[in-house]
């Protein structure tokens, strides 16, 4: 071995082990947590590494080696850290990881690009993108061959009147579909059911959209409105700030949520009686595509035992992410906190149950046939093969939530499943 190589493998292990181990050049905030013990993980990584340069059949190139390992780190920690090259420390901007690009919110499962939800009006709705899709490419990128991160940068780079090419997987079939990158909104949505139950469709929790709910509240309780339905379905994106204030507007006492950091720091959101807005019958509407800040909004009804929340299991999202660059001028973005409700564990580890489920349609997963790594998030249940069910032509899960404000009932005490006739629509139905 040549003295310039043993040299390199001292610097690449010495850089490896203070990752491992401290979280390398990063500040102590970073969420690096070895498990075990940790010296025993930097002398595995020493071992790889006396191996990689002794036995490789060729000369390693060290740089790629080291760059292979950062990304691995990443990779191994949750879906929504990753390694940025110097390139993409240049042009990062911290609103990247907060953005939904053509009105797409992206998570990974088995590896791939997921769709939480697509916003109504988007290009992504217009190109007939659903929740529950997978995006196998993104241009000519396979998407289980990069970073969240990387595939949401690709998307955001995109100029406005733009396009890009995805491949989306369908019911087993790939189809290249082309986006143009136009504005679009998340309005709120808003009106009078069956004469007194107000209707409230909240959209993406973005800056100033708890101000609309409230408005929109008020006014359908001077239209007549005594019962009120939240509508969180398709809420998979937004502010923590704002999520605890639409659960504030209905909750007046206790622990809305809380975020969860580096060793536990603990950072919580207490509810304000002056902020309450509405104490009448209320109910809220959730499935798959409910994630993040809706997700404290759901959680709070249920703790402060507000209504029933009807329809399916949330996602399971909600954190925060920080760039800590490195001195070759990489970096590491990482997960500094998670968002949990006022009780119990974080929604990355645990989504929220309905308090009545409302099976709207069970398919088999929308991935290709290759190993997979199980679901992105802790909390998701490895789906179980189903038969596949086209999607009902009604909204089943809204027409449920009226059925119980009608009947004045709650069915809090205990969960209750509610499954559709046989239907035959040619929607594809919801994961």
């Amino acid at each position: 071995m040549s003295l310039r190589t043993k040299f390199a493998l001292i610097a690449l292990s010495t850089v490896i082990t203070i990752y491992a181990v401290a979280g390398g050049l990063l500040t102590h905030r970073t969420n690096v947590i070895a498990k075990g013990d940790p010296y025993v993980q930097v002398k595995i990584f020493n071992e790889v590494l006396r191996h990689i340069v002794n036995d490789y059949v060729d000369e390693p190139n060290l740089e790629k080696v080291r760059v292979g390992a950062l990304k691995g780190l990443a990779d191994g920690l949750d879906t929504y850290s990753a390694y940025l090259t110097p390139d993409q420390v240049k042009r990062f901007k911290a609103d990247t990881v907060r953005k939904t690009p053509f009105g797409l919110t992206l998570s990974k499962y088995a590896g791939f690009a997921y769709v939480v939800s697509v916003v109504k009006g988007s290009p992504a709705d217009t190109a007939g993108i659903k929740t529950g899709d997978i995006l196998e490419y993104v241009a000519t990128t396979a998407t289980r061959d990069v970073s969240l991160y990387d595939i949401q940068e690709t998307l955001a780079n995109v100029p406005t009147g733009g396009d890009i090419e995805v491949s989306v997987l369908k019911r087993e079939k790939s189809d290249k579909v082309k986006l143009k990158n136009a504005s679009f909104t998340s309005p709120l949505e808003s009106r009078l059911e069956d004469g007194d139950i107000g209707y409230v469709k909240v959209g993406l929790l973005t800056a100033g959209k708890s101000g609309e709910v409230k408005t929109a509240v008020q006014q359908l309780v001077q239209k007549g409105a005594k019962k009120i339905i939240l509508d969180l379905r398709g809420s998979s994106f937004g502010e923590l700030s704002e999520g605890v204030a639409v659960a504030n507007l209905f909750v007046s006492t206790g622990l809305l949520a809380r975020t969860i950091g580096h060793n536990n720091q603990i950072r919580t959101f207490e509810a304000e009686a002056a902020k309450t807005i509405y104490t009448g019958s209320l109910t809220v509407l959730t499935d798959r595509s409910t994630a993040g800040p809706a997700e404290i909004v759901a959680a709070a009804m249920t703790n402060g035992k507000r209504g029933d929340v009807v329809g399916e299991r949330t996602f399971g999202a909600g954190s925060d992410q920080e760039l800590f660059p490195l001195k070759d001028g990489s970096g590491m973005l990482l997960t500094v906190a998670r968002y949990a409700p006022g009780v119990g564990k974080p929604f990355m580890e645990e989504n929220i149950k309905p308090t009545v489920e409302v099976k709207v349609a069970e398919v088999e997963p929308n991935v290709p046939d290759v190993d997979s790594e199980g679901p992105a998030n802790p909390n998701t249940e490895t789906p179980k093969e189903e038969k596949k069910v086209t999607a009902p032509t009604e909204d089943i899960i809204l027409k449920k939530a009226l059925e119980l404000l009608k009947s004045g009932g709650k069915q809090t005490a205990r969960a209750k499943t509610v499954r559709p006739a046989r239907v035959t629509a040619s929607q594809p139905a919801l994961v």
